[in-house]
């Protein structure tokens, strides 16, 4: 894991702790796939998108299929999303790198794979819903669309 020094509140240096994630956007007819938060501190109840942690030796690709999979049973191709944002988010105990991912096509069946975390999935209208979606995720869906290329790389050779 990456850790960063950072000055605290405190005023004290110390390390902080850097989390990638990655999330799929799906978005058709104006109304986009979320998941409802289940099981969990964070937004509890709340919309979000299918998201997960980057695990290692995974790339934030890679675990983007996988979380697709294991949260609502879809199997999709490296071909099948394309790179959308990146997004730097600083929390008060860590910082987080979330990267975004566009899937144009999406099969109609979805299913909740993990209940214990998933309470509903669904295509909303984003204004319909708008307070019940996770804020930073709320941003990313109404920031202008500047999609830029993405490239991930394996491990570099020691110089």
């Amino acid at each position: 894991m990456l850790r960063y020094k950072q000055r605290l509140r405190t005023g004290k240096a110390g390390p902080m702790k850097t989390q990638v994630s990655t999330h799929l956007i799906h978005e058709k007819d104006g109304r986009h796939l979320m998941i409802r938060r289940a099981g969990s501190a964070y937004y509890p109840g709340f919309l979000s998108l299918v998201a997960g942690h980057v695990e290692p030796p995974e790339t934030p690709l890679e675990a983007l299929l996988r979380e697709a999979a294991e949260e609502i049973g879809v199997r999709l191709a490296p071909g099948d999303v394309s790179f959308a944002k990146v997004l730097h988010r600083r929390l008060p105990d860590r910082i987080y790198i979330d990267y975004f991912f566009k899937a144009e096509h999406m099969p109609d069946a979805l299913q909740i794979c993990e209940p214990d975390k998933i309470s509903e999935i669904g295509m909303f209208d984003l204004q319909a819903v708008r307070d019940q979606i996770v804020p930073y995720v709320w941003a990313v869906l109404t920031s202008p669309q500047t999609y830029q290329e993405f490239e991930e790389g394996g491990l570099m050779p020691r110089l």
